[in-house]
């Protein structure tokens, strides 16, 4: 038989030697002849990519080579059939499914390239993958939970913020009643001054009409003076404008107090603005007026040029209100009179700094140290929450990146300080 490349040989050993020169070229199969010493004899491509330039002593790790090689004869079948461990002595870098063969003295190794490892590979990365999906369903429920949780959170501490607030004023009401109720009643009784001045009014120029009109004897000009002198039109003259400018006084005070009262509980301006500290503090001090005058307190307020700082008004005002108003009820129960609070500000460079300070019974290190704990409070049941340094520390270090500290000495006062940044990153 003549084989295609025109040898004389038969078909069996053409194929043999086709697939020989297939086999020492494959990569999908390792195939070596290696002496006991471990010395490769043979190595097709795929062996020589598995052992690199290591060896086979370095490289085949169970069974060694010099287990393999005390291995008794087997005429006809392998001496070792199974998983062959390539690698280094630190780790197993592959597992091979394969056969050793004795062939003489030498040993003759078949082996799967990366069968083995590859299923191992796969089944763990399959294990991890699906690990890795529970884990992320796992945390996609506890982000859903915690940002419910946060929403709830803040829902909630807003709800605090505002109920302090209204608290504040709670406490303040009685003595913003008065001070509404006595510029209204000026006003009402300017506005009645004014009714009967106008009825006077209208029932002359009524007479002065009727005499125009049917032609009463006498001259008009005598009527017109005797109704001058009926309801003395210079004083009245007089008199009306400054009722109406009385009036318009007392309108506007009351419209003043309104004004702050709203600022102060509104809930639509959490935005940062870019306020007037002072503007701020004095608005504060108008609605604390009211606790002032009934503690018999005196205020003195002194500050430098400050500058507009970005800033949340409202909040600011609840901070300030809460300080004052604690320091007016801190100068009652001193109760020796001559009541202080002196109220300082300062621009210090890269900040603003705001004191309140007052001379009144103070607070021993223990109750000093326990102040901004949520619910802590030295006031009797009913008088006070326990927030309100709290919420104003929260509203000063959280929303405004500043400080709110205090000292104190007992019987002698106390002294908050605030520090405003400038500047912050928002």
């Amino acid at each position: 038989m003549t084989t295609p490349s025109g040898q004389g040989q038969g078909l069996s050993g053409w194929v043999a030697e086709i697939a020989g020169a297939f086999l020492m070229d494959c990569t999908a199969v390792a195939i070596g002849v290696f002496a006991p010493d471990g010395a490769p004899r043979l190595q097709n491509r795929g062996m020589r990519r598995l052992l690199g330039e290591a060896g086979a002593a370095a490289r085949l790790v169970s069974p060694t080579l010099v287990q393999l090689a005390a291995a008794g004869r087997s005429d006809g079948a392998p001496i070792y059939r199974g998983i062959l461990q390539f690698g280094d002595l630190r780790s197993l870098a592959h597992s091979l499914r394969g056969e050793v063969w004795r062939t003489g003295d030498d040993l003759l190794i078949l082996a799967e390239f990366d069968v083995v490892e590859l299923e191992r590979v796969i089944a763990e990365v399959s294990a991890l993958n699906s690990e890795i999906t529970s884990l992320q369903r796992s945390l996609l429920r506890e982000q859903k939970a915690l940002e419910r949780s946060i929403e709830q959170l803040q829902a909630t501490q807003a709800m605090l913020v505002h109920s302090e607030k209204m608290n504040a004023l709670g406490k303040l009401a009685a003595g913003m009643a008065h001070e509404i109720n006595n510029p209204l009643a000026f006003v009402r009784s300017n506005v009645h001054t004014l009714g009967g001045s106008l009825e006077r009014l209208i029932a002359a120029y009524r007479t002065l009409h009727g005499a125009v009109v049917h032609g009463a004897p006498g001259g008009l000009k005598e009527l017109a003076e005797a109704l001058r002198e009926e309801i003395d039109l210079e004083f009245l003259s007089e008199d009306t404008g400054d009722l109406v400018k009385g009036t318009l006084v007392g309108l506007s005070r009351v419209q003043k107090i309104v004004e702050h009262l709203r600022t102060f509980a509104r809930l639509d301006r959490a935005e940062e603005e870019l306020s007037d500290l002072r503007e701020i503090l004095a608005s504060t001090l108008e609605i604390a007026g009211p606790a002032l005058k009934s503690g018999d307190v005196q205020v003195t307020v002194a500050w430098a040029d400050l500058p507009a700082l970005c800033c949340k008004p409202a909040e600011l005002g609840q901070v300030f209100l809460n300080l004052i108003i604690n320091a007016v009820q801190a100068v009652e129960r001193r109760g020796r009179g001559n009541g202080r609070i002196a109220i300082r500000a300062r621009d210090d460079g890269r900040r603003v700094v705001l004191e309140i300070e007052d001379n009144g019974d103070g607070m021993t290190p223990d109750v000093l140290g326990r102040i901004f704990d949520p619910f802590f409070t030295t006031k009797p049941v009913g008088q006070g929450t326990g927030l309100g340094l709290t919420i104003s520390h929260k509203i000063i270090v959280d929303q405004h990146g500043g400080t709110l500290s205090a000292r104190s000495t007992p019987g002698v006062g106390s002294t908050f300080t605030i520090v405003l940044p400038k500047e912050r990153d928002v």
